[in-house]
């Protein structure tokens, strides 16, 4: 997975990189989707943090959200709870509908 860390008129440290794609890994390890790339971008409006996160997934669906906050850390993990949030009823949703079309076929067999 290709993930790039950015901001918007705003210098990026190292340990908020390193953060940021440590964070996103584990979320992959967790939903298994097999995402292609992610882009997070950062920028800062007036007195808080903006974070913009959108993920792209092999299958098609592109899961974009943002956050805000004072501080950069949490603008980032309101993002990413949202995030997760979207990949959690995505994963749900492909599993029913699986589990559905099995009930189906074992009740015409």
């Amino acid at each position: 997975m290709d993930i790039q860390v950015s901001g918007k008129q705003l210098k990026i440290g190292k340990n908020l990189t390193d953060y940021a794609k440590k964070n996103l890994n584990i979320i992959n390890k967790k939903y298994l989707l097999r995402p292609t790339f992610a882009n997070i971008t950062f920028t800062k409006e007036n007195n808080e943090f903006k974070c913009e996160a959108l993920l792209h997934l092999s299958s098609g669906l592109t899961a974009c959200c943002t956050g805000r906050a004072r501080e950069i850390y949490d603008s980032y993990q309101k993002s990413i709870f949202r995030l997760e949030k979207i990949l959690r009823r995505y994963k749900r949703k492909i599993r029913n509908h699986h589990q559905i079309g099995e009930k189906i076929a074992m009740n015409l067999m």
